[in-house]
């Protein structure tokens, strides 16, 4: 007999050979996996942070710690670890890691937010009544099984509650046309309107008092909306109101934010550690009678109205980079004194 043709005949070439091998070791292996043999690899610990922040993106830095139990990280079975962020269902963030290493190991991952998708989240969260639920899901596959973590937590804001006031405050025009007080506002009210994509509306109200023996006419409220020094929203109500003498009157004024500029916020946010200085300024414009006039004449002076100011702290810490890795809930707006 040939025992050229027979050794081909079992065998075959050396390449067949090589693949013959290495099937036999992936089966091997899968089969040692299989019967618990080799361990699957475990992620230990999730944490965020955000990095480097410029006007269209934001770095979000994470450091997935792991356990490889197993002799080997790369090669037939691979070791990969994948993680996800969402901001009320609004996707922020992914990435992705392979080729991950034996043995107890940090893995250190960078991926970048598009800016873009920052009013997306505004909505939904002044649409949920300030509140926003953060899932921070990461999983290790190894071997066809797959280990999750998840982490949720809830962040409320409270941005314009305290615009809410019953407080008596004197309004100064700081005119030699008419003495100060010129008004008296006793009450305000301020409440999300109806949010869209492309703006988010404050409706608020004020209680003015007229204490003069004079008419007034309220012809234009101005109004303008900072966050950290960005201009997020400005605009003129032109509705006009008269205030007799001694009496009181309620005036509406819509403000808005402008959603398109909340990127640009956004950036200055994450720079300052999360915090952000809410600003809301009105003026009006009162149309009263002119006291040099003979013939009956009527001037306007334009009115800063800086005891309505409001001012709010804003702060979050979305990923929980500051507060451990524990699953809470936080409040985490506060009031500031007026200047």
């Amino acid at each position: 007999m040939d025992s050229t043709w027979l050794k081909s005949a079992l065998l075959g070439s050396k390449a067949r050979i090589a693949v013959t091998a290495v099937g036999a070791l992936v089966v091997a292996l899968g089969a040692t996996v299989a019967l618990g043999v080799f361990g699957v690899p475990s992620l230990e610990s999730v944490d965020n942070e955000f990095g480097e922040t410029n006007e269209t993106t934001t770095v979000v830095a994470t450091d997935l710690a792991l356990d490889n139990p197993n002799p080997f990280g790369t090669g037939f079975v691979g070791v990969s670890a994948e993680y996800a962020i969402r901001m009320n269902d609004v996707e922020m963030a992914e990435g992705t890691k392979d080729n991950i290493g034996t043995g107890r190991s940090t893995v250190h991952l960078e991926t970048y937010m598009d800016n873009g998708r920052i009013p997306d989240w505004w909505v939904s969260h002044v649409r949920n009544d300030e509140q926003t639920e953060v899932a921070i899901d990461a999983e290790v596959q190894a071997a066809g099984q797959t280990v999750p973590i998840e982490r949720e937590r809830t962040i409320n804001t409270s941005m314009i509650e305290r615009f809410n006031s019953n407080e008596t405050r004197p309004i100064n025009g700081s005119t030699l046309l008419v003495d100060d007080p010129v008004l008296y506002v006793n009450q305000t009210r301020g409440d999300w309107g109806e949010v869209t994509e492309s703006e988010t509306p404050i409706d608020t109200s004020f209680i003015a008092y007229n204490p003069k023996s004079v008419p007034y006419t309220v012809t234009e409220m101005r109004y303008e909306i900072t966050m950290n020094d960005v201009t997020v929203g400005e605009g003129t109500s032109r509705e006009e109101y008269v205030i007799a003498p001694g009496t009181t009157e309620r005036i509406s004024t819509r403000t808005a934010i402008r959603n398109e500029n909340l990127d640009d916020w956004w950036v200055t946010h994450v720079r300052n550690d999360e915090v952000t200085e809410l600003r809301i300024e009105f003026e009006a414009t009162v149309q009263l009678d002119d006291p040099s006039s003979i013939t009956g004449e009527t001037v306007e002076i334009r009115v800063p109205l800086n005891e309505l100011t409001h001012e709010e702290t804003i702060e979050t810490d979305l990923l929980g980079s500051e507060n451990g890795t524990d699953d809470r809930t936080e409040n985490v707006s506060r009031s500031v004194p007026r200047a």
